[in-house]
């Protein structure tokens, strides 16, 4: 009786001791994730300043050196259809542009 007591006591004492090592792991989970958590706030603020600090830079830029910008790495395709907007948004003040099938053969055949 007294062995199978001693046996009961040892196996409580082992699931003691589990519970107390399953408790501090779980505290050690919790500031894992705390401190994971207040990393991805830190990086998130890192990227939302500089976000804001290149939208400020953008909104005092007049719209000829964005649109400079923007045609950095173009296909030619691409500029000359900006070209062919250009024109269209002065059209007023043209007056009248001849544009010959060759023209445009030529313009977007190259290579």
């Amino acid at each position: 009786m007294d062995a199978e007591r001693a046996v009961q006591e040892k196996q409580a004492q082992l699931r003691q001791a589990e519970m107390t090592a399953n408790i501090d792991l779980e505290q050690r989970r919790r500031s894992l994730v705390t401190l994971a958590a207040d990393n991805a706030r830190a990086e998130a603020d890192a990227r939302a300043y500089g976000i804001s600090t290149a939208m400020q830079a953008i909104s005092t830029a007049d719209a000829a050196t964005l649109q400079a910008l923007a045609s950095v790495g173009m296909k030619p395709d691409q500029l000359i259809a900006m070209a062919f907007q250009e024109l269209a948004g002065r059209a007023d003040k043209i007056g009248q542009l001849n544009v010959s099938p060759e023209l445009l053969r030529e313009l977007l055949d190259r290579k």
